[in-house]
């Protein structure tokens, strides 16, 4: 078994099990709750960077590998953050300034990887690109969970069910995707 089809189905898992988590009834007061997003994030940072270098390891894939690794490193400084400043949504500067990086961060990212995508910039030839769903999948989320955040998702319970969404719908990507791929070739 190939390590990106491991990083895809370990990826995919812990999202779908964090999504879950999140689409619970909220049991937890927000500052453990932001804390245990953070641990998320910090985790889900740590495999997408494994991600990242398995991909620029193919050359079939070796194209996403920049968009791949932004992705990892905001999810890493997202969780260190979270992780460091578990009080951050009590204080109203603090808060501001988190949510309005994560939110120009998300669209950012997002509009950018559904354009790189979709262009396909620096690319192989669209018959040897592979990645191109769950990158498309990826960077539609991340689009949706920043303009979420910044149109009316305000409340906490709110905030809850966004990010458990956008968790969900990538985890069972990376998981479909992981399951489908039988080879490192295979993966869409």
């Amino acid at each position: 078994m190939s390590a990106l089809r491991i990083l895809l189905l370990l990826r995919g898992a812990v999202s779908v099990l964090f999504a879950l988590s999140k689409l619970a009834p909220a049991t937890l007061p927000a500052a453990l709750a932001l804390n245990r997003n953070g641990t998320f994030s910090l985790v889900d940072g740590l495999l997408g960077l494994a991600m990242a270098f398995a991909l620029s390891r193919s050359p079939r894939y070796r194209w996403l590998f920049g968009l791949v690794l932004a992705d990892a490193l905001l999810r890493l400084l997202i969780g260190l953050v979270a992780v460091a400043y578990p009080d951050v949504e009590g204080r109203i500067l603090g808060s501001i300034a988190f949510f309005g990086t994560i939110i120009t961060a998300c669209v950012a990212l997002g509009a950018f990887g559904l354009f790189f995508v979709l262009t396909g910039r620096g690319a192989a030839p669209a018959d040897q690109r592979g990645g191109v769903l769950p990158a498309l999948v990826a960077s539609a989320c991340t689009l949706l969970l920043g303009v979420g955040l910044l149109f009316g998702f305000g409340s906490v319970d709110a905030r809850r069910l966004l990010i458990g969404g956008v968790a969900l719908g990538i985890g069972l990507c990376l998981l479909a995707s992981g399951l489908r791929s039988k080879d490192p070739q295979s993966v869409p």
